[in-house]
Formats: structure tokens, sequence, C-alpha cells
């Protein structure tokens, strides 16, 4: 049973909606959830809602946060914000998972500061999945996975072979790929024109012999192709990317509405229609929860900050199952063996720094 910590404070309404998913997660899932933020509102807003007073509990965090701050303003001006206090929740056990529509920026340097890291890895990784024309692994998974998409924004070519070590490793469990086939983003076939970290990390994906497989560059126009079962990037160009594959999808669907409108038969108008629904379905972010935040020794989920009930169902759903797997201790196996380290054991407590 995995421990789901769930940060109160951020997504839709305020973070109601938070709060309405950890009430139907502890009536149906098997799994214990505590809920950060203002206690008394907390407790308020349950009286409410149904629930399971026996799986759920309550962690008081007595600072806000306000939107407009940046993270190191934040943790020195409201030091006991959800974030913190739920990252200082998951330090303590190793079956915690934390779940939160916070900023991005604030969770990264949160878990900087109080989570220890996976040896080997510089920067953290936000991985994130899209879906591909072609399926991947023997379960026929129509996504791939994108790192980084917005943790770490300027990288080194350290960084991108890291992310690359880690990103197989989480396709190898999460989508039971045997050797997954990892690429580097880049912005033609070759590597000549690639910037120099990009350079660094292509010579030594090649000269090493990893558990994976490096298929080389791939361009953006073809990371939906399904030629690679993850694609490595650094922060700023994953996060455009990511926000492009977006907007053409939302596009597309309002193209085939406006089509849809323009005919004249019923038949044609329900094709349409149909199809129109299968985009949405498929391309809906809402339906996958959130990106795990990777190169942390415990399980850290960032969903969008407009995140609904499914949302954070799902991201609950998804960071129960990263627990049951033992994606992070896969993880760091998968850097080790990449970096020829000793792996930490799987149950390795967070560092003393926290």
């Amino acid at each position: 049973m995995a421990h789901i910590v769930l940060d109160s404070c951020a997504g839709r309404d305020g973070g109601r909606e938070a709060l309405e998913a950890a009430a139907i997660a502890s009536l149906q899932l098997d799994h214990q959830i505590t809920v950060v933020g203002d206690e008394a509102d907390i407790t308020a807003a349950l009286a409410k809602i149904a629930h399971d007073a026996e799986r759920l509990r309550v962690a008081h965090a007595r600072d806000r946060c306000e939107p407009d701050m940046d993270a190191a303003e934040v943790l020195r001006q409201s030091p006991r914000n959800s974030v913190v206090v739920g990252l200082e929740l998951v330090a303590r056990d190793p079956s915690a998972v934390f779940v939160s529509a916070g900023a991005p920026g604030l969770i990264v340097a949160g878990a900087q500061q109080i989570l220890g890291r996976i040896p080997g890895v510089p920067n953290a990784a936000l991985a994130a999945v899209y879906p591909t024309l072609r399926p991947h692994g023997p379960v026929s998974d129509l996504f791939a996975l994108l790192l980084d998409v917005g943790a770490t924004v300027e990288c080194s070519g350290d960084d991108l072979v890291s992310f690359a070590a880690m990103g197989a490793a989480y396709a190898s469990k999460i989508s039971r790929i045997d050797r997954p086939r990892v690429a580097l983003l880049c912005n033609g076939h070759g590597i000549s024109n690639a910037p120099s970290r990009a350079r660094e990390a292509h010579r030594r994906l090649l000269a090493a012999k990893p558990a994976f497989e490096y298929v080389g560059c791939i361009r953006a126009d073809s990371v939906t192709s399904g030629d690679a079962d993850v694609i490595v990037t650094d922060g700023f160009s994953g996060d455009v990317l990511l926000r492009t594959l977006e907007g053409v999808a939302a596009t597309g669907e309002s193209l085939l509405r406006r089509a849809a409108e323009k005919f004249q038969w019923r038949v044609g108008v329900q094709m349409l229609s149909d199809g129109i629904s299968a985009i949405r379905e498929f391309t809906d972010w809402e339906n996958y929860g959130g990106a795990p935040l990777l190169g942390f020794d415990r399980a850290v989920m960032v969903t969008q900050a407009d995140s609904g009930r499914r949302a954070f169902l799902n991201a609950i759903r998804l960071g129960a199952k990263i627990d049951r797997l033992q994606v992070i201790a896969g993880l760091a196996a998968g850097v080790a063996a990449f970096h020829g380290l000793s792996a930490p054991p799987a149950s390795a407590p967070a560092s003393e720094a926290t």
C-alpha cells in the first residue's frame, strides 16, 4: 500500500478539486492518503465530502504560496508551505509519493533541499508522455517518454546522459520494454549543428555500452513517429516541444469540429464527431495525471496548475504504480549501471540533510 501525500493548495478551484480527488481515492483505492494544507479549512471541507476517515489524514501547512513569487522567495518567506511540508513527509517514508499542482520551480527547489538524490544524477528531469503512431513494448504502449520538460532549463552533456539512463530505466519498468530505444532531440538528422551539450552527450552515449539502445538524433517533426521510446532534451526545449504538441492537438480538434459543422448529411457529422471525441480522449493530459520528477530518491508527481479531480486521481494512480513497481530503485540501478557505480538499496532513506 502506497502512502500518497497530496498538496491541496493548488489546482482547479483553489485546490478544492485536489481535496475532492483525495476523498475519492480514500474510498476507491487501497492507499493511505495525507492531504497537506490549512488544517482548519481542510477539516471543514471534508465534513461536506464523503471520504474514508481511516485512510485520509491531514497535515497542517501554515504558510500560503503566492502564485507570482519565485521559488527562492517562497522558500524564504513562506518556509512552512504545503510543498515543503509534503516533501518532508515523503522524505521520512520510503513508500510515500508526493503529488502537487504547485509551481514546478518550487517543487524542484524544495525537492533539492529536502529529498535525497539518485547517485550519478546531477540535476532532476520532468518526464512527460506523448502519443505516437507506432506502439511501444510488449504491452503496445501508445505513448513515448520525453524528458526533460521543464525541471532543468540549462543542461550540460552530463545532465543529458543521466536523463537518458533514467528515461530508459523508467520505460523499462512502466512500459516493460527490455531494451528501450533512446534518442537525443536535435535540430537535424546529424549532430554537427547541435549545441555542444548535445554533441557531448551523443559522443558519450555512442561510446557507452548501456542497457538501452541509443538510436542517435531525432528531429522535432519525427518525435510522434514512435521511432524512439525515450527522447532526451534540455528542460527549455522539452517544455516548448510539449506545449507545441498540445497546441497542434487542440488545433486539429478545432479544425475537425469546423469541418463537421459544414457537413450536411447526418452520417458524415457522426463520423467526424466520433473522430473528434477519440482525439480529445487520446490527447487530454488529464487522462495521464502528471509528470514524474526523476532524479530523487522518492516519487514526486507534478500536475498542471489547472488540474481537476480526474488529473489528480490519475496522478495518484501513476504515483502508486511507480511505488509498486519500485521504479525509483530501477532508476538508481540504471544510472549506476551506466556510470559503473554501486546502486543504493531500494529502501535507502533520504539524505541526512533533510
